[in-house]
């Protein structure tokens, strides 16, 4: 008799908790609202405007930071090619842009346009003799990027500069979907230089990191070898006139 006193007892209660939910307000739906940026906060912007976004000056005892462009602004500047990274007519183009750390230390940018990788000049005194430190070293001053680019002052020398920049700026626009749509695969582009001489290689990776000219592209070994392959270290930055991808080291087809 007890068991069957406690199978109703459990029955009453279940029934009357049933019937007490049925009585409660419902929830109100809660709507998510996501904190994540979705916009390209550039897109207004050309190439050269995001540059000159990143180019802070400096006292003469800091360096430039490595990510930003002041040497390539004035590299720009130096070239005549302004209105090449300014434009608006074509917003199909792909810019390669060269970070700080691409353009200083052997075999960077400046060394490769004026044959010396010097950012720092020594300081002379009125006799043209250099000035010495309490410790007996050199003073020296952090030049410029302008000055740096004053050392482009042949004729020879600016058109390699030219060259240098044209070749980092690809005529399609290579994201990595739907451009470059299957992984591990190169594609080849061609550079606003016209010709063989002209073209770069891309591909992307399983986790859409793009690599430049590598082992394995269908470019010459002049491209390939030497440490001119380049992996891109900041991608899909979207501009009124293209997109920009950014690299800490220069590439090539063909020596500058």
């Amino acid at each position: 008799m007890r068991t069957i006193f406690k199978i109703k007892f459990l029955v009453l209660l279940i029934s009357a908790l049933v019937i007490s939910s049925c009585e409660l307000d419902l929830q109100d739906n809660y709507e998510f609202e996501s904190t994540a940026v979705f916009e390209d906060p550039y897109e207004e912007l050309t190439a050269y405007e995001f540059i000159q976004l990143f180019t802070t000056p400096v006292t003469d005892d800091d360096n430039y930071d490595p990510e930003h462009f002041n040497y390539m602004e004035a590299a720009i500047r130096k070239a005549g090619m302004v209105d090449v990274f300014n434009q608006t007519a074509d917003d199909q183009r792909t810019y390669l842009l060269l970070n700080n750390n691409a353009f200083v230390g052997n075999g960077d940018v400046i060394s490769i346009i004026t044959g010396s990788a010097a950012t720092r000049e020594t300081v002379l005194n009125g006799n043209g003799d250099p000035v010495l430190d309490p410790d007996g070293n050199e003073v020296t001053v952090l030049l410029t990027p302008d000055e740096v680019m004053e050392r482009v002052d042949t004729p020879e020398k600016l058109e390699k500069l030219k060259t240098l920049l044209n070749y980092h700026i690809t005529a399609d626009y290579v994201d990595q979907v739907p451009t470059l749509a299957i992984t591990q695969t190169w594609y080849t582009f061609q550079t606003l230089i016209p010709g063989q001489d002209g073209v770069i290689a891309y591909k992307r990776d399983d986790d859409w990191d793009i690599q430049i000219n590598g082992n394995g592209s269908p470019m010459p070994a002049t491209a390939r070898t030497g440490g001119w392959t380049e992996n891109v270290r900041n991608h899909n930055y979207v501009f009124s006139n293209g997109l920009g991808h950014i690299i800490a080291d220069p590439v090539r087809n063909q020596p500058y």
